[in-house]
């Protein structure tokens, strides 16, 4: 019944998602190290510098397919049930780190709003996986979990900006980062074998939107251009309220609530830049993010009433803030082909050594990134087809677990007696941008 319960409210939900912020917005900014490139008739940067696009009076659209693919070393021979989570004597097993392949799909728009009396830019950017509107995976409740990876950027995710220019050098940007919060209320009255009238159920569920801010200022000088962004916290968030009774044969009432904080976006701040000299354009970023309210994305069942038995969280995650810094060129081989290389160093928001109770894992990781760019004219139109791809290093990290189960009695603790953290991540994109 909490399986029914749970597969109901994972149907009917649309949580936040954020596959920019771990594999960029686009193929133009994710080969200089997944940042803004600052170009006013770029709209994929709606989502790292959107106040750029207030210099822009063009009709601007990027379009784009996206797969990722992540290669996380095995997990074997580790315990898998302890008396925590089995009747049964400790047993070994693996983790699945298998993770499915991701496809997926963005579009950005930016539309001038005023006509000949232009009063700004109005931008939208959207994130999906192909062949879905929602993708989510709570993640095992207790085997080892890359929870910054399983499912957190297969998600629908949209962002939507107004930008506008104070004068030449000075633009400004007000938005919005669009999340969801999702509930079900499913009530159940079950029959066993042998009785003489069937079980039924009744169900109802919703999903109400939830906002995020997003302002932004860039800032034209001779030599360079510079942008801030601030984007607000956004935690998406899955409840279920199950209850009900198993009465023929009359054995049990039961009334509880599965809460789960499927996805959460830290408050974020991006600050940048961009210069030119010759055929190169150099860029830098530096990301900061405030990782304070994160909850791993673990299903939590609390008891309301009955005989059902709540969950143990014995987790106690240790969270600490981001600094993410980038760097990337680009080359511009001919006035057609252009060619990009970047770096990004990030950091993860998991702190401590993952020796004590619970099952969340991840490492800093180092990420190369390289794209090709070809710009074409069609009635007298710019026209830019490209491509780019990245690697994702995961850190090496060894995870011993520590002595007694996770109540403190004697016995190990799952994921005992350890294992190896680390890996790769391939990602890759190919578009097309039309500027109008």
């Amino acid at each position: 019944m909490r399986i029914l319960a749970v597969l109901l409210v994972l149907v009917s939900m649309n949580a936040h998602a954020s596959y920019p912020e771990l594999f960029g917005s686009s193929f133009t900014t994710s080969g200089i190290g997944n940042q803004a490139n600052l170009d006013a008739n770029d709209p994929s940067n709606n989502y790292y510098a959107p106040s750029v696009l207030g210099f822009s009076e063009n009709f601007n659209v990027v379009l784009q397919a996206t797969s990722t693919a992540v290669h996380f070393k095995p997990i074997n021979n580790i315990t898998v049930t302890n008396s925590i989570n089995s009747n049964n004597s400790p047993t070994t097993g693996s983790a699945r780190t298998d993770y499915p392949k991701f496809y997926g799909t963005a579009l950005h728009a930016a539309v001038p709003v005023g006509g000949k009396n232009h009063l700004g830019t109005l931008a939208l950017s959207v994130f999906l996986p192909i062949g879905d509107i929602v993708r989510s995976n709570s993640g095992d409740a207790f085997k080892p979990e890359y929870v910054m990876y399983r499912s957190r950027h297969q998600r629908t995710s949209a962002f939507i900006n107004f930008a506008t220019k104070w004068n030449d050098t000075l633009a400004f940007s007000l938005g919005t980062i669009l999340g969801f919060q999702a509930t079900a209320d499913v009530s159940t009255n079950m029959s066993l074998n042998g009785a003489s009238y069937g079980s039924w159920a009744s169900g109802q569920s919703k999903v109400s939107p939830s906002l995020g801010a997003i302002v932004s200022v860039t800032k034209r000088f001779d030599f360079m251009t510079a942008y801030f962004t601030y984007q607000q916290e956004m935690k998406s968030n899955l409840k279920a309220i199950v209850h009900g009774e198993i009465t023929n044969p009359s054995l049990a009432l039961f009334d509880s609530s599965m809460n789960s904080m499927i996805f959460y976006d830290p408050h974020t701040f991006r600050l940048g830049t961009q210069f030119s000299g010759g055929n190169f354009e150099y860029y830098a970023g530096l990301e900061y993010q405030m990782w304070t309210n994160y909850k791993a994305p673990t299903m939590e069942v609390v008891k309301n009433g009955g005989v059902i038995v709540p969950s143990a969280n014995y987790e106690k995650l240790q969270t600490r803030d981001t600094i993410n810094p980038r760097v990337g060129v680009k080359y511009n081989i001919t006035n057609r082909w252009s060619t990009l290389l970047g770096a990004q160093y990030r950091m993860t928001p998991l702190k401590g050594d993952f020796s004590g109770s619970g099952n969340s894992i991840d490492a800093d990781t180092v990420i190369g990134t390289g794209g090709i760019q070809y710009r074409m004219v069609i009635w007298s139109k710019d026209v830019h087809l490209g491509a780019s791809l990245q690697y994702h290093h995961i850190m090496d990290k060894h995870v011993t677990k520590s002595a007694n189960q996770e109540n403190g009695t004697a016995g190990p603790k799952i994921g005992a007696p350890g294992y190896d953290i680390g890996g790769y991540i391939l990602a890759g994109s190919m578009g097309v941008k039309f500027n109008f």
